[in-house]
């Protein structure tokens, strides 16, 4: 996360920035994006991923991005049609997500201490 960049996009509000990043563990469980994909629900895959690249982006967390942005140029592309690829690129986006969230939640215990 490049906190530097995100706070920009937030005017400096460091509270308000801090309350978007305590609700990062939860936003980031693609569940409902897998189910989508593996109901192949049109519409709730391609607004899970463009949310999940929204946020991602307002917060400056490039490798997610970058993921939900492949899934997207794919899903664009094909649709459903690879989804292998696309299982593949989610699968991407899931480890990253489950990284940063499990950072976070080590942060906020940690915090929680103090």
């Amino acid at each position: 996360m490049n906190t530097q960049e995100a706070l920009g996009r937030f005017m400096g509000n460091k509270p308000l920035f801090l309350s978007f990043v305590r609700q990062l563990p939860d936003k980031l469980d693609l569940t409902r994006i897998r189910q989508a994909l593996d109901a192949e629900d049109e519409d709730a895959f391609y607004m899970g991923v463009h949310n999940l690249k929204g946020l991602a982006a307002n917060l400056s967390i490039v490798p997610i991005r970058d993921c939900a942005q492949a899934i997207l140029v794919e899903y664009r592309g094909t649709k459903f049609k690879n989804k292998k690829k696309l299982l593949t690129l989610l699968r991407e986006a899931e480890t990253e997500s489950k990284a940063m969230a499990d950072l976070i939640n080590q942060y906020l215990a940690e915090e929680a201490l103090v």
